[in-house]
Protein backbone atom coordinates (compact mmCIF):
# COMPACT_ATOMS: atom_id res chain seq x y z
CA UNK A 1 0.00 0.00 0.00
CA UNK A 2 1.12 3.53 -0.68
CA UNK A 3 1.92 6.19 1.86
CA UNK A 4 0.17 9.54 1.96
CA UNK A 5 2.48 12.53 1.59
CA UNK A 6 1.27 15.93 2.73
CA UNK A 7 2.90 19.32 2.63
CA UNK A 8 3.32 19.73 6.39
CA UNK A 9 4.71 23.26 6.18
CA UNK A 10 1.41 24.52 4.81
CA UNK A 11 -0.70 22.36 7.09
CA UNK A 12 -2.53 20.82 4.15
CA UNK A 13 -4.54 17.65 4.54
CA UNK A 14 -5.42 15.11 1.91
CA UNK A 15 -9.01 15.50 0.82
CA UNK A 16 -8.52 14.64 -2.85
CA UNK A 17 -7.02 11.61 -4.55
CA UNK A 18 -5.18 11.07 -7.82
CA UNK A 19 -3.91 8.10 -9.81
CA UNK A 20 -0.92 8.37 -12.15
CA UNK A 21 0.21 5.66 -14.56
CA UNK A 22 3.80 5.00 -15.62
CA UNK A 23 5.28 2.82 -18.35
CA UNK A 24 8.89 2.33 -19.53
CA UNK A 25 10.22 5.39 -21.33
CA UNK A 26 7.99 7.92 -19.54
CA UNK A 27 9.17 11.54 -19.41
CA UNK A 28 10.52 11.96 -15.89
CA UNK A 29 9.86 15.70 -15.60
CA UNK A 30 6.25 15.25 -16.70
CA UNK A 31 5.79 12.64 -13.98
CA UNK A 32 7.80 14.11 -11.12
CA UNK A 33 6.72 17.75 -11.33
CA UNK A 34 2.92 17.18 -11.26
CA UNK A 35 3.19 14.44 -8.61
CA UNK A 36 5.37 16.67 -6.42
CA UNK A 37 3.07 19.68 -6.81
CA UNK A 38 -0.03 17.63 -6.05
CA UNK A 39 1.51 16.02 -2.97
CA UNK A 40 2.69 19.41 -1.70
CA UNK A 41 -0.92 20.53 -2.03
CA UNK A 42 -2.15 17.63 0.08
CA UNK A 43 -3.44 15.43 -2.74
CA UNK A 44 -3.11 11.68 -2.14
CA UNK A 45 -1.32 10.45 -5.29
CA UNK A 46 -1.08 6.74 -6.10
CA UNK A 47 1.51 5.53 -8.66
CA UNK A 48 0.49 2.59 -10.86
CA UNK A 49 2.62 0.65 -13.34
CA UNK A 50 1.32 -1.00 -16.49
CA UNK A 51 3.94 -3.72 -16.11
CA UNK A 52 3.12 -7.11 -14.58
CA UNK A 53 5.33 -6.67 -11.52
CA UNK A 54 6.34 -4.04 -8.99
CA UNK A 55 9.88 -3.55 -10.25
CA UNK A 56 11.10 0.06 -10.70
CA UNK A 57 10.13 1.61 -14.03
CA UNK A 58 12.84 3.45 -15.98
CA UNK A 59 12.04 6.74 -17.67
CA UNK A 60 13.45 7.88 -21.00
CA UNK A 61 16.56 9.26 -19.27
CA UNK A 62 17.12 6.24 -17.04
CA UNK A 63 15.64 7.64 -13.82
CA UNK A 64 13.74 4.85 -12.07
CA UNK A 65 10.47 5.24 -10.21
CA UNK A 66 9.08 2.62 -7.86
CA UNK A 67 5.36 1.99 -8.44
CA UNK A 68 2.92 1.54 -5.59
CA UNK A 69 0.49 -0.79 -7.35
CA UNK A 70 -0.24 -2.50 -10.66
CA UNK A 71 -2.78 -0.94 -13.01
CA UNK A 72 -4.54 -4.31 -12.99
CA UNK A 73 -4.97 -3.99 -9.21
CA UNK A 74 -7.25 -0.96 -9.59
CA UNK A 75 -10.78 -2.28 -9.15
CA UNK A 76 -14.05 -0.88 -10.45
CA UNK A 77 -14.75 0.37 -6.93
CA UNK A 78 -11.57 2.49 -6.88
CA UNK A 79 -12.56 6.01 -7.87
CA UNK A 80 -10.10 8.90 -7.86
CA UNK A 81 -10.69 12.63 -8.28
CA UNK A 82 -8.01 12.74 -10.98
CA UNK A 83 -6.38 10.23 -13.33
CA UNK A 84 -3.32 11.38 -15.30
CA UNK A 85 -0.29 10.22 -17.26
CA UNK A 86 3.11 11.64 -18.21
CA UNK A 87 4.35 11.62 -21.78
CA UNK A 88 7.29 10.05 -23.54
CA UNK A 89 6.25 8.44 -26.82
CA UNK A 90 7.22 4.90 -25.88
CA UNK A 91 5.30 5.15 -22.61
CA UNK A 92 2.35 6.90 -24.24
CA UNK A 93 2.02 4.11 -26.81
CA UNK A 94 2.04 1.50 -24.03
CA UNK A 95 -0.52 3.42 -21.98
CA UNK A 96 -2.76 3.95 -25.00
CA UNK A 97 -2.59 0.22 -25.78
CA UNK A 98 -3.40 -0.84 -22.22
CA UNK A 99 -6.96 -2.10 -21.77
CA UNK A 100 -6.83 -1.59 -18.00
CA UNK A 101 -5.69 2.04 -18.39
CA UNK A 102 -8.35 2.68 -21.03
CA UNK A 103 -11.07 1.15 -18.87
CA UNK A 104 -10.02 3.21 -15.84
CA UNK A 105 -9.93 6.44 -17.87
CA UNK A 106 -13.31 5.69 -19.42
CA UNK A 107 -14.89 4.89 -16.05
CA UNK A 108 -13.59 8.11 -14.52
CA UNK A 109 -14.60 10.15 -17.55
CA UNK A 110 -18.12 8.75 -17.35
CA UNK A 111 -18.27 9.89 -13.72
CA UNK A 112 -17.00 13.36 -14.71
CA UNK A 113 -13.78 12.98 -12.73
CA UNK A 114 -10.73 14.88 -13.93
CA UNK A 115 -8.75 13.08 -16.65
CA UNK A 116 -5.43 14.49 -17.83
CA UNK A 117 -2.42 13.82 -20.02
CA UNK A 118 0.71 15.68 -21.14
CA UNK A 119 3.11 15.54 -24.11
CA UNK A 120 2.40 12.37 -26.14
CA UNK A 121 0.04 11.13 -23.42
CA UNK A 122 -3.13 12.60 -24.98
CA UNK A 123 -3.01 9.97 -27.74
CA UNK A 124 -4.68 7.64 -25.25
CA UNK A 125 -7.82 9.81 -25.41
CA UNK A 126 -8.00 9.21 -29.15
CA UNK A 127 -7.14 5.53 -28.85
CA UNK A 128 -10.00 4.99 -26.41
CA UNK A 129 -12.39 7.30 -28.32
CA UNK A 130 -12.91 9.74 -25.47
CA UNK A 131 -14.45 13.20 -25.62
CA UNK A 132 -14.23 13.74 -29.38
CA UNK A 133 -14.80 17.35 -30.38
CA UNK A 134 -13.20 18.90 -27.32
CA UNK A 135 -10.19 21.21 -27.23
CA UNK A 136 -6.88 19.44 -26.70
CA UNK A 137 -3.14 19.96 -26.86
CA UNK A 138 -0.07 17.71 -26.91
CA UNK A 139 3.56 17.50 -27.94
CA UNK A 140 3.61 18.95 -31.50
CA UNK A 141 4.89 15.72 -33.08
CA UNK A 142 1.72 13.80 -32.15
CA UNK A 143 -0.72 16.58 -33.05
CA UNK A 144 -1.52 14.87 -36.35
CA UNK A 145 -2.90 11.92 -34.38
CA UNK A 146 -5.39 14.16 -32.57
CA UNK A 147 -6.32 16.95 -34.98
CA UNK A 148 -9.08 15.11 -36.82
CA UNK A 149 -11.13 14.18 -33.77
CA UNK A 150 -10.37 17.15 -31.52
CA UNK A 151 -10.04 20.93 -31.70
CA UNK A 152 -6.28 21.20 -31.48
CA UNK A 153 -4.70 24.09 -29.58
CA UNK A 154 -1.10 25.26 -29.16
CA UNK A 155 -1.77 26.62 -25.65
CA UNK A 156 0.57 25.28 -22.96
CA UNK A 157 -2.32 23.87 -20.94
CA UNK A 158 -5.84 23.26 -22.24
CA UNK A 159 -8.86 22.68 -20.03
CA UNK A 160 -12.12 21.57 -21.63
CA UNK A 161 -14.68 20.26 -19.19
CA UNK A 162 -13.12 17.52 -17.08
CA UNK A 163 -10.23 16.98 -19.53
CA UNK A 164 -6.85 18.69 -19.01
CA UNK A 165 -3.95 18.38 -21.47
CA UNK A 166 -0.52 19.94 -21.81
CA UNK A 167 2.41 20.04 -24.24
CA UNK A 168 5.71 18.79 -22.83
CA UNK A 169 8.51 19.00 -20.24
CA UNK A 170 8.62 22.79 -20.36
CA UNK A 171 4.91 23.07 -19.51
CA UNK A 172 4.98 20.54 -16.65
CA UNK A 173 4.87 23.19 -13.91
CA UNK A 174 1.84 24.95 -15.42
CA UNK A 175 0.24 21.54 -15.93
CA UNK A 176 0.85 20.47 -12.33
CA UNK A 177 -0.43 23.76 -10.95
CA UNK A 178 -3.53 23.56 -13.13
CA UNK A 179 -4.25 20.03 -11.88
CA UNK A 180 -3.83 21.20 -8.29
CA UNK A 181 -6.10 24.22 -8.78
CA UNK A 182 -8.87 22.07 -10.24
CA UNK A 183 -8.61 19.65 -7.34
CA UNK A 184 -8.03 21.97 -4.38
CA UNK A 185 -8.83 25.49 -5.56
CA UNK A 186 -6.87 28.62 -6.45
CA UNK A 187 -5.92 29.43 -2.86
CA UNK A 188 -4.10 26.11 -2.48
CA UNK A 189 -2.42 26.55 -5.85
CA UNK A 190 -1.23 30.03 -4.89
CA UNK A 191 0.10 28.83 -1.52
CA UNK A 192 2.04 25.98 -3.10
CA UNK A 193 3.35 28.22 -5.89
CA UNK A 194 4.55 30.85 -3.41
CA UNK A 195 6.29 28.25 -1.24
CA UNK A 196 8.02 26.84 -4.36
CA UNK A 197 9.04 30.33 -5.53
CA UNK A 198 7.06 29.67 -8.68
CA UNK A 199 6.12 33.04 -10.14
CA UNK A 200 4.23 31.98 -13.28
Amino acid sequence: HYKTNTFIELGMTSTKSALVFIAPGFEEIEFTVPVDILRRGGVDVKIATVLDDMSPVAGRNGIQISPECLSSDISEDDIFDLVFVPGGLKAAEALAASKSVGDIYTRHNNQNKLIAAICAGPILFNEHKMNYGRRITSYPAVAIRLDGNYKYSADSVVVDGNMITSRGPGTAFDYGMTLLEHLKGKETRDQVAEAMLCTS
